[in-house]
């Protein structure tokens, strides 16, 4: 048995992420650490800074020094950041929507990706970039941003938070094989869309956890 440490900084991604590790990494014990502060830091700063390296890197040393033998960034928003802390802990840190990415290289040469929020544009296009140099991909990458769903989901308006991010799929699949969804906090809209449309939208929750049972085993 070991102990896997997730690192948030949203509370609306906890429950659907420990579900899928609980359910799929069975066996395991799971910890996690939450600060909503460091996304709204970056939000202000606009840019990852050594202030948010440095912050996320405390949060994954507090689940390593608790014992975890690997650790889940669960913010897309801060992807950048775990090149660096990767080098300053001793246990493997994951990148939540890597494993995803890589699945989208292998079946798909032109991807979509739809966010709720800004500040992951930017990351997710890079993770997305150093993920198709590592496989020599050419596959290209659209990008859209649904721009008022983020606030109003953080307001509980939860029918206009979904109904634009369905919309902005729909429409994105008009132009790309598949749409990745850049965040798990979205990842449940899924299950409001037709089958035609759901099985060519990925979420990071439909690979993360065989990635964690690889790195355990």
């Amino acid at each position: 048995m070991a102990l896997v440490g997730l690192v948030h900084t949203t509370r609306l991604v906890i429950e659907s992420l420990h579900s899928i590790v609980a359910e799929q990494c069975p066996g395991n014990e799971i910890s996690h650490v939450m600060d909503e502060g460091i996304l709204r830091r970056l939000s202000t700063l606009g840019s990852i800074t050594p202030e948010i390296i440095q912050w996320l890197l405390d949060m994954v040393r507090s689940v390593e020094t608790s014992g975890a033998k690997l650790a889940v960034v669960s913010c897309s928003s801060l992807s950048p950041c775990v090149n660096e802390v990767r080098r300053l802990v001793k246990i493997p840190v994951l990148k939540v929507d890597e494993p995803m990415i890589e699945h989208a290289l292998k079946h798909a040469g032109n991807i979509g990706l739809v966010m709720t929020n800004p500040t992951t544009e930017a990351p997710s296009t890079l993770l997305f970039n150093e993920v198709a140099e590592r496989f020599e991909s050419s596959a290209s990458l659209q990008t859209r941003l649904c721009p008022n769903a983020f606030s109003r989901l953080n307001q509980g308006d939860i029918e206009g938070h979904d109904t634009e991010v369905i919309d902005t799929v729909k429409t994105l699949l008009d132009e790309v094989e598949i749409v990745m969804l850049a965040q798990i906090s979205i990842a449940r809209v899924r299950t409001q869309m037709e089958p035609s449309i759901s099985r060519r939208v990925l979420s990071s929750l439909d690979f993360i956890a065989p990635k964690i049972n690889e790195l355990l085993n």
